[in-house]
This record gives structure tokens, C-alpha cells and sequence, in this order.
């Protein structure tokens, strides 16, 4: 697998966790600790030094991924792949270059 769809592959799976966790906790469940923090494994693969600026472009992919509480994925997951899609753009964007 390409890095690419590696990482596309995990922003997806971070906003299904995501919509199920904020589910969860909707319903008054106490999931918070289910969480499985792939936004850090995301920035790792993309190689953003730990600073600063790495917090604000953090900030953005929360901002972001929140979009897809709004998703139903239930029928189709087209949306879904669009925000996917979305969301890695503005990360290359904010990419450092080595």
C-alpha cells in the first residue's frame, strides 16, 4: 500500500471511530477512552515535526473531521470519502517539505 492510501486509509478509519465515539457519548455512554488517536499516527506518516505549528495544523484536522458527525454512512460511504479526501488535501497543504 502506498503511503497515500495508508494514510487515507486512516483518516477514514479516524472519522468512523470518531462519529461512533461522539455516538456513544450522545446516548450518554462514557466512551471518551475509546478514542484510538490516529490524527498522531497520521502526522507521523506525513512526517510533522512535533512544534507548534504542528498544533495549529492539528487544530485544523479536528476542526475538520468534525464534519463528519454530520456524514450518514449508513447507505453510503461516498461522502464520507469525499471529506476523506478533503481533509488530506489541506494536511499536503500545511505538509512540511523535505
Amino acid at each position: 500500500m502506498q503511503n497515500k492510501q495508508l494514510i487515507l486509509s486512516l483518516i477514514k478509519d479516524d472519522l468512523i471511530n470518531s462519529k461512533l465515539v461522539y455516538g456513544l457519548i450522545d446516548v450518554g455512554l462514557n466512551a471518551e477512552n475509546y478514542f484510538l488517536c490516529l490524527g498522531e499516527t497520521i502526522f507521523k506518516l506525513m512526517r510533522f515535526e512535533d512544534n507548534k505549528a504542528r498544533e495549529i495544523v492539528f487544530e485544523r484536522y479536528i476542526e475538520l473531521s468534525k464534519k463528519a458527525m454530520f456524514i450518514d454512512i449508513s447507505e453510503s460511504q461516498k461522502p464520507l470519502d469525499g471529506l476523506v479526501l478533503e481533509i488530506y488535501e489541506e494536511l499536503c497543504k500545511q505538509k512540511p517539505v523535505h
